[in-house]
């Protein structure tokens, strides 16, 4: 029984080491932790601050502002048409066509029959006037040498001036019905168009050009881009990879009044250009380069337009002054696709930045 008791003894003894030496350990933990220098851990290396990079200084286009001289043109493509050439329609009524005797390239003569209407028997009809005239006027004949009376002898009078007139009537339907070649030259435009077909009065059915007398004809894209142009105004031409002088025979200032609309609006953007010397193989069609001075300006401040900016209608550059910019609003003069002069706003040697 006595082991019985002595056993818990030994027992709370041995709990009682276990506990202090668990807490021995512990405090001797945290010393240890605590001691500078001392830890357990690793140690982290400091982290390294990013240079300092200064941002690159952007170059500037600088160009400076002088004077010089600067020159507008206008340049394009002129056509070589007839100076002379004849519109060919019927003008007192239309019809169905008769024939069409006209291609595009055929050279004709002047009085060449080019087309026709149909008429009916008009042709018959005028051949039994004719007759009827000649016999009216056999009958006055005889009137007046048989000592007729002077009532009887209008009476014939009146019956020949009818007849005559009759006569004329039906003369001129038929020429109406007919188109002639007004000139010698060549077909430049035939209406497409078959036996049969209907044709209204004044539709232009052939053209008729002379291709010995050729001037050229240049159309702008806007009647604004031709207000410089003027009479008697200088031209360089390039055909065929030679230079020709030239000059401006009509340009939209001096243009006959034009009672067509459409007319009238075809000449508000065309010019008409007479070449001195034409060769001898220009045709009709063929095209050459043109180069018209338009206006010129001289010992004035040009730049490059790229130096110009705008915003809501205003005109500015950037002028450098130092380590500064500045901005200078400028009067605009003439200007080309390259070029423009600077009328007021900056004085002859400023630094100015292009706006590229």
């Amino acid at each position: 029984m006595g082991k019985l008791y002595r056993r818990p003894h030994r027992l709370r003894r041995w709990f009682s080491r276990m506990k202090i030496i668990p807490v021995n350990y512990g405090i001797a933990l945290v010393l240890l932790l605590s001691a500078p220098g001392c830890s357990l851990l690793p140690v982290e290396d400091e982290a390294l601050q990013p240079p300092l990079v200064q941002p690159a200084s952007e170059p500037l286009d600088i160009v400076e502002a002088a004077k010089g001289n600067i020159e507008t043109y206008l340049k394009g493509t002129a056509n070589f048409v007839s100076a002379s050439s004849a519109a060919l329609s019927f003008k007192q009524s239309g019809g169905r066509l008769k024939s069409i005797n006209a291609k595009v390239g055929e050279e004709v003569k002047e009085g060449d029959l080019l087309a026709e209407l149909e008429t009916g028997d008009l042709e018959l009809q005028l051949k039994l006037q004719r007759l009827s005239v000649e016999r009216v006027r056999l009958l006055y004949m005889e009137a007046k040498t048989s000592g007729v009376s002077d009532t009887d002898l209008r009476l014939r009078e009146i019956d020949l001036e009818r007849e005559t007139l009759q006569l004329d009537n039906m003369e001129n339907k038929l020429a109406s019905s007919r188109l002639y070649a007004p000139i010698s030259g060549v077909v430049i435009f035939a209406e497409s168009l078959n036996e049969g077909d209907q044709v209204n009065a004044f539709q232009t059915i052939i053209t008729v050009a002379d291709p010995s007398d050729m001037q050229l004809t240049y159309v702008a894209s806007e009647s604004k881009d031709l207000l410089p142009i003027e009479a008697g105004m200088p031209a360089n031409l390039k055909y065929k990879g030679k230079e020709y002088t030239g000059k401006v025979l009509q340009s939209p200032s001096n243009a006959p009044l034009a009672a067509d609309a459409a007319k009238a609006e075809r000449q508000a953007v065309t010019i008409v250009i007479g070449m001195d010397n034409a060769p001898d193989d220009v045709q009709i069609g063929h095209s050459a380069e043109l180069t018209i001075r338009l206006q010129s300006r001289e010992n004035v401040i040009v730049l490059p337009r790229s130096a110009i900016r705008s915003y809501m209608g205003r005109s500015y550059v950037q002028v450098s002054d130092g380590d500064r910019r500045k901005e200078v609003d400028v009067e605009l003069g003439l200007t080309t696709p390259t070029q423009v002069e600077i009328v007021q706003g900056l004085e002859d040697g400023d630094q100015v930045i292009l706006n590229n």
